[in-house]
């Protein structure tokens, strides 16, 4: 990896919570190169940290969800994504757009798309 830029790594096609992201801490102001796990960083969005810019904390409408019979997710405007914890099974009160980690369901992460959850993990 030494004498790489970032742009010439190969691409990772399957992420796992464990693995590693480069980041940039304090660009603005005294940068430092520093590490993260995806699942730290994937928490500090959802809690208005680095990923807030990516993540829609006003819950405005901006795409739709819809899936075929299938369950591939096809993404239209106006939706948003909504981070609703952890839940033995459905959360309730479901918008489209809802995520949330089930675990009476092997942990896995299901999304909401109008009608039913599908698993996406």
């Amino acid at each position: 990896m030494s004498n790489q830029k970032l742009t010439q790594l190969n691409a990772l096609v399957s992420v796992n919570s464990l693995d590693l992201t480069y980041v940039v801490d304090d660009p603005s102001g005294t940068p430092v190169s520093k590490k993260c796990t995806v699942q730290d960083l994937v928490k500090g969005g959802a809690s208005g940290g680095a990923a807030a810019d990516i993540i829609d904390t006003t819950l405005t409408p901006s795409k739709n969800l819809t899936s075929d019979a299938n369950g591939k997710i096809t993404i239209t405007d106006n939706i948003f994504c909504r981070w609703r914890g952890e839940s033995a099974g459905d959360p309730g009160n479901n918008l489209a757009g809802d995520i949330f980690k089930d675990t009476s369901d092997s942990n896995k992460i299901k999304i909401y798309d109008g009608s039913s959850y599908i698993t996406i993990s």
